[in-house]
């Protein structure tokens, strides 16, 4: 039986052949099963890979603060200091200078015009406002108001457009440009009285005290 051993080594080595052929075999099957099929990759992350949009934060509003005009030095900053004299007596006794009352919060604003082209302009221009109302109170529309605004050259062709445009008669005086408008108002003699000159604008209205020569004595002091 010398053949039988050679016979049976052969059959071992073809078995343990075949066996590691197969094992490989199940290896490539594995790892080919394990790839994705091709074309199926997707071009949108997974749930767990895409990233989480970010919320959208609104910038927050930045607060521009409004710019306090340049103060003209021409103008004082008491309204006694307008006048050449104590106008006191003047507006006696129905009338004082800037009562209490016209002053404390909640105090209506008070404007040397109502002329609405010419308001606006002086509402961003005044440096000044003095007035003359009755002590005891009121709204502002009884008495005088005057208001002392610094303008460019601009501004003062607008106002004195506006003026012109509604009537009031505007004329050279005193090195300036006057315009005046009068009517009956509520407590008697009404109008508005203005002067600009060199950048200045006195502003007053009444409804009234009329009082002759209040304007010029204003300007006679700020353009001594």
């Amino acid at each position: 039986m010398p053949d039988a051993a050679p016979a049976s080594r052969r059959s071992r080595t073809l078995l343990i052949v075949a066996a590691s052929a197969l094992v490989i075999a199940v290896v490539a099957l594995v790892a080919a099963l394990a790839l994705p099929a091709p074309g199926s990759e997707s071009a949108e992350p997974t749930s767990q890979s895409r990233p989480a949009p970010s919320a959208e934060i609104a910038p927050s509003p930045v607060a521009v603060p409004t710019p306090e005009p340049v103060r003209d030095e021409r103008i004082p900053t008491d309204c006694a200091a307008i006048y050449t004299f104590d106008w006191s007596s003047t507006f006696a006794p129905g009338y004082v200078l800037n009562p209490e009352w016209s002053t404390a919060d909640g105090a209506p604003a008070l404007f040397g015009t109502d002329d609405p082209g010419a308001l606006p302009i002086l509402q961003e221009t005044s440096q000044l406002t003095c007035s003359w109302l009755p002590p005891e109170g009121g709204d502002g529309r009884i008495g005088l108001v005057t208001d002392v605004a610094s303008l460019d050259e601009a501004q003062t062709a607008a106002v004195i457009a506006a003026f012109q445009a509604a009537g009031q008669e505007c004329y050279q005086e005193e090195g300036g440009t006057r315009c005046i408008a009068e009517w009956e108002g509520v407590a008697g003699s009404a109008g508005e009285s203005h002067f600009i000159r060199e950048g200045l604008w006195i502003a007053t209205r009444w409804d009234g005290p009329a009082v002759s020569g209040y304007t010029l004595d204003i300007a006679a002091q700020l353009f001594a």
